[in-house]
């Protein structure tokens, strides 16, 4: 009777054990820690105080994880049908913005006390609604170009009003997201080389229709010594902090660039500038092999999903944050201009937490219902 007893309490506690793997923890746990380093940089950054920005941002975390939970739990036939007028309502708001807002930065929308980015949101309701089209039509009517001209149109409209806020960042990542949506839906190579070709060409237009702000971050990004007091300063003082934190960095609250207010926007933009500095290499690759996971388990997920629309959706999510953190990684050591791309979770602001946790939450529901471990790919 014993040894029934005790069979019957290990068999459980195997299944239990199996079940946990298949919940790929992973994701969540990550998403933990990610938001716990940036509590601690921003508490590192207000000198260690407690401050309405530690404690906003605090808030925000856990919002993002409800939507975690939300998005890891909701039926995908249902998450396709209100991807639609989510999307609507969000262009809605963006073109409140472009008609309405006289303000010379209209970017923010504010109900009550609360303030959001819609175009932040955007980049990850894109990716729904495109994954949802393109499940709708199946793969034969995806190779054929007339079939792609409405996902172009919902790609192209948003970031035309996202361009003329201005924020170039975000419009960038809504078009390389968006365009690679369709890419993964099937789309003929030959298309793609043609669409590759006019953004190509296109890219003269595109310099001319830009801000004299913008046009001047060109010009400091060649030389930023051109202008160090002006718009040279930002990456001059990054460069600093990113060089001056070695291996092991300073830290916490020890950093010269950020703590003696040096490194202008260290709240946001450059909080990965202060991370290095204060925690070192160690502590910036800590972070990068967080993001490489999230990359890595997108990019599985979408490869062995079992629905059109997962695949999609987990591959342009992939893609989605690896732009988030090469650009702003980028940015910060003066491999690109400086466009304003933050990193979710690290960098204070609740929608790019909101979009990062519902991205995730949407992988984390498609490996659910697979089944499967990360392990398998690995040793594949």
């Amino acid at each position: 009777m014993t040894n029934i007893y005790n069979n019957g309490f290990l068999n459980s506690r195997k299944n239990n054990l199996k079940r946990l793997k298949k919940m790929n923890i992973g994701i969540p746990l990550c998403l933990m820690m990610l938001g716990f380093t940036g509590l601690m940089m921003l508490y590192s950054i207000s000198g260690g105080e407690i401050n309405e920005i530690v404690r906003s941002h605090f808030y925000r975390l856990i919002i993002g994880f409800l939507f975690f939970l939300f998005f890891s739990f909701i039926s995908m036939k249902v998450l396709r049908i209100i991807s639609f007028p989510i999307y609507f309502f969000l262009l809605l708001m963006l073109c409140y913005l472009y008609f309405y807002d006289i303000s010379s930065v209209s970017r923010w929308i504010s109900i009550a006390d609360i303030s959001f980015q819609p175009s932040e949101f955007l980049k990850f309701v894109l990716i729904l609604i495109l994954s949802s089209y393109y499940s709708f039509i199946g793969l034969n009517q995806s190779k054929k170009l007339r079939f792609n001209l409405t996902p172009i149109i919902l790609i192209l409209i948003p970031s035309f009003l996202i361009l003329n806020q201005p924020d170039l960042g975000t419009a960038i990542l809504i078009i390389i997201t968006g365009f690679s949506a369709v890419f993964f839906s099937g789309l003929r190579l030959k298309w793609v080389i043609l669409g590759s070709s006019v953004f190509l060409i296109s890219i003269p237009v595109i310099l001319t229709s830009l801000k004299p702000y913008q046009l001047q971050r060109l010009e400091v990004f060649l030389d930023p010594n051109k202008d160090p007091f002006g718009s040279g300063y930002h990456i001059i003082q990054s460069k600093i902090a990113i060089g001056s934190g070695g291996l092991t960095g300073k830290g916490l609250m020890s950093g010269t660039q950020s703590q003696l207010n040096f490194l202008p926007e260290k709240y946001n933009d450059f909080i990965m500038a202060v991370l290095l500095e204060e925690t070192g290499l160690i502590g910036g690759l800590f972070v990068f092999s967080i993001f490489i996971y999230f990359i890595t388990i997108s990019i599985h997920t979408a490869m062995i999903a079992r629905s059109r629309f997962c695949s999609i959706a987990c591959g342009s999510i992939a893609v989605l944050i690896f732009l988030y953190f090469f650009i702003n990684c980028a940015m910060i050591i003066g491999l690109i201009p400086i466009v304003g791309v933050p990193v979710p979770m690290l960098s204070y602001g609740g929608t790019a937490v909101i979009s990062l946790c519902a991205a995730m939450g949407l992988v984390f529901n498609a490996r659910r219902k697979r089944d499967i471990k990360l392990e398998s790919f690995i040793d594949a």
